[in-house]
């Protein structure tokens, strides 16, 4: 298949470009040219797709089987794709993501995980909001709502992918992954607030190699009404688990050390006067209709583990050190609070 794939040069595409490739298909990454591709195989054009006369310059005259849009989070995103390429694709594959779900919050302690259907794109935006995280969520909702009703009438196939709330992989620094696995390959130890000592419940991940497996499954699903699909792990874990899984990949045995959280937040290693701890979210999803409908397998989490840590581990040894990890000199001397 012809490919297009926008946004491709960091977590996901590190996967999903070589996967692509792999199974034979012609691959198109658009990017504003700012990292290299991770496959130099894949085609490269430039283009800002926030600039509609720039993507429609870019792509004039192209034509693809589908598109893999890993960027779009408005709908005017995708209006302006696809006014660039006018028709000349069938397939519109969007991730998106797993925050979209309104009772997200009622729901996320529950032992029953939550399935694709459980929003079907009525539901009202959100009120205005000055959080970033709650405009990219209402952003979102309103774009898989507009594909959703916009792709029958122009004849156009539509699949949506939601990965999970966290999402980890090599290719990006991931600060929520790596506050956690540059601890634990220290050696510790690692401070957490004393209500993690008793877990909300089991946590899911997504891994971005079986995000791309999903991406690149759903761009070869047969012509059908729109699907979605959920990108998540099948294991879950607490947060305990979640530490001891790192300490086996990684061969150490840090220590765990609980404090009030106000007291963490006061310490000298805090920074801004907050401890920040990127705790996983306590959601759970079901991925049975990723299994079943496209064949993907999700790889638990101490497989993948070792890549993504020594790819860490590579990363930070060259990158700016961020404001989470320049105390950690005084947070490893530290032993009482």
């Amino acid at each position: 298949m012809r490919i297009l794939v926008i946004g491709g040069t960091r977590m996901i595409g590190h996967y999903l470009i070589p996967k692509l490739l792999a199974q034979g298909d012609e691959v198109t990454v658009l990017s504003r040219g700012n990292r290299p591709l991770p496959d130099p195989r894949a085609r490269h054009v430039s283009a800002d797709r926030q600039d509609p006369a720039q993507l429609a310059a870019a792509l004039r005259g192209q034509a693809f089987d589908a598109v893999i849009d890993n960027v779009a989070h408005v709908p005017a995103h995708a209006e302006s794709l696809l006014s660039a390429l006018e028709g000349r694709f069938g397939h519109y594959v969007l991730t998106s993501t797993a925050f979209v779900y309104p009772q997200l919050d009622a729901t996320s302690t529950a032992l029953h995980p939550i399935n694709e259907d459980a929003w079907d794109f009525t539901l009202p935006p959100l009120p205005p909001s000055p959080s970033e995280h709650l405009q990219y969520v209402d952003g979102k909702r309103r774009l898989e709502a507009f594909l959703a009703a916009a792709g029958p009438p122009l004849g156009l196939q539509v699949t949506i992918v939601r990965p999970h709330l966290q999402l980890a992989g090599a290719g990006t620094e991931d600060g929520r992954f790596a506050w956690f696995w540059l601890r634990v390959r220290d050696g510790g130890p690692i401070w957490l607030p004393e209500e993690a000592q008793a877990p909300a419940g089991l946590c899911q991940m997504a891994y971005a190699g079986d995000v791309a497996s999903v991406l690149a499954a759903a761009a070869h699903r047969p012509a059908g009404e729109l699907r979605v699909y959920h990108a998540a792990a099948v294991d879950a874990f607490n947060y305990k688990d979640y530490i001891a899984a790192m300490a086996d990949a990684a061969g150490t045995y840090p220590e765990l050390r609980f404090a009030p959280r106000e007291r963490l937040n006061a310490s000298a290693f805090a920074t801004g006067g907050v401890y920040r701890i990127p705790l996983p979210y306590v959601a759970r999803f079901d991925v049975t209709r990723a299994q079943k409908e496209l064949g993907v397998r999700f790889t638990p989490l101490r497989e993948w583990l070792p890549s993504v840590g020594s790819w860490m581990d590579d990363f930070y040894r060259t990158a700016q050190v961020p404001p989470w990890l320049a105390m950690r000199a005084i947070e490893r001397q530290t032993s009482v609070i």
